[in-house]
């Protein structure tokens, strides 16, 4: 009978390393960083960074998805001010959403000043009656409808929820959602309503890199920085297998099966459903339960433009419309004008598919939104589309239900037994931010006992 075992053929090579890595993202790097040749860290794929890598489509440049930096702990913005210097520059956020009664500023709560008054009032009285009425919302839709009240929900929260999510808002979790929504006292909301200019929303101090020209561009400078500080870095290695009671990590590559035996640590930050697979003597249910779990992939379309730069369009633009098929599009010469030659721009639109549904084509996905970005009126008169591309990066989006929490804990509390910290956006299963994923990794790598031996 053919032994079908990940571990059934001898590898090729053996590597000890006090601490094993597992995944070469942000949370990844900055572990390592700190860890220096204590560690190794192994990624897949042949550039670290995860999601925080930047492509090129000729002389333009796009973050596969969009990434501004805020930093939430004074250690991790030390960290990284130390490791970029000037090249980090500050660009505050400047968001704007588009809805069926006009544009305004981001986020929508603090900026009503921008739609007509009758919205405006409208918008006041039920926020002002949902917050006097507070109640406990059993789902995501309940905790939109107590937070902002029914005219804001249908103006821009539920179309816009439902293109990012979509699936049933009733159907998800009413925890887990926080970090998506910034909810502002009533007073605060009426000086939105009435100030002449747009106030001020959550992360409103944000950097970004712009390095000198010639260099490689984009929020994956910070990757990059990071990865410089690691000890051993093989990329291309794509684990196949974990092996908790040998402490052993069975990887493949070109040069062949490599068995990486760690002595002390082993964090993951590979998606949770992966990692609990991949660990011998993982419960059956479990691996199922966890191959469950939902989520969203996020196909990232960038397009590059040649033709005049649109003015006054922001960062980023939140699209509720119906008849175009992305959540966002982000301009990314607003982060850096370098991000592409003078005479162009690029624009990179967000999609969003459920992970357990069908996958669009490349080809029609970007169809779809070169038709949407001329339904808005971003193109102007002989501007002309020279390239495109599309990043896909699965899972993207976090899906929170209440089965969920229960799963993760589980799956956690597992990991944990066998000696594997999971950590990071998908290893946790959660949200964080990249600030927030730094810090936990620089703390984790701190109190690791092989720095402080």
């Amino acid at each position: 009978m053919l032994n079908t075992s990940p571990w059934a053929a001898r590898a090729d090579r053996e590597v000890e390393s006090e601490v094993l890595i597992l995944g070469g993202g942000l949370a990844g790097l900055a572990a390592g960083s700190l860890l220096g040749h204590r560690a190794t860290v192994v990624e897949a794929q042949e550039r670290p960074g995860g999601l925080v890598r930047t492509e090129r489509i000729g002389d333009y440049w796009f973050d596969r998805v969009i990434h501004l930096l805020y930093f939430s702990h004074p250690d991790v913005e030390n960290r990284v001010r130390a490791l970029l210097g000037d090249v980090l520059q500050p660009c505050p956020p400047d968001a704007r959403v588009e809805t069926a009664r006009g544009a305004t500023r981001f986020p929508v709560q603090l900026n009503l000043n921008g739609l007509p008054a009758e919205v405006r009032t409208a918008c006041l009285e039920d926020l002002r009656s949902a917050q006097e009425r507070p109640a406990a919302p059993d789902n995501y839709e309940e905790l939109l409808l107590s937070s902002f009240g029914r005219t804001l929900c249908e103006l821009f929260f539920f179309p816009y929820n439902r293109k990012l999510w979509r699936r049933p808002l009733s159907g998800l979790s009413a925890s887990g959602f926080h970090w998506n929504l910034t909810r502002p006292s009533v007073a605060e909301i009426e000086r939105g309503a009435n100030a002449p200019r747009p106030t001020g929303g959550y992360n409103a101090r944000g950097w970004y890199p712009r390095p000198a020209r010639g260099d490689w561009r984009g929020m994956e400078v910070l990757s990059r920085a990071l990865a410089g500080r690691v000890g051993d870095l093989r990329l291309r290695h794509v684990v196949t297998a974990v092996d908790p009671d040998s402490r052993t990590v069975r990887t493949r590559s070109p040069e062949g099966v490599t068995d990486f035996h760690y002595t002390r640590d082993c964090l993951s930050t590979l998606p949770l459903p992966t990692i609990v697979s991949l660990c011998a003597r993982a419960p059956a249910a479990l691996v199922e339960e966890c191959g469950d779990l939902p989520r969203n992939r996020v196909r990232s379309v960038a397009l590059a433009v040649r033709g005049p730069r649109p003015r006054d369009t922001g960062h980023w633009r939140y699209y509720t419309r119906e008849d175009v098929p992305f959540t966002r599009l982000v301009f990314m010469t607003e982060f850096d004008p370098d991000m592409a030659p003078a005479d162009g721009w690029g624009v990179l639109a967000e999609v969003l598919e459920p992970s357990e549904g069908p996958r669009a084509s490349d080809e029609s996905l970007v169809a779809d939104v070169r038709r949407g970005v001329a339904e808005v009126g971003l193109l102007a008169p002989g501007s002309r589309i020279v390239g495109s591309s599309v990043y896909t990066s699965d899972p993207g989006y976090v899906v929170f239900t209440d089965a969920t929490r229960e799963t993760t804990a589980e799956a956690t509390r597992f990991l944990t037994s066998r000696g594997i910290t999971p950590l990071g956006r998908y290893g946790t299963w959660t949200y964080s931010s990249m600030s927030q994923v730094m810090e936990e990794a620089f703390a984790w790598a701190a109190e690791s006992p092989a720095l402080t031996a």
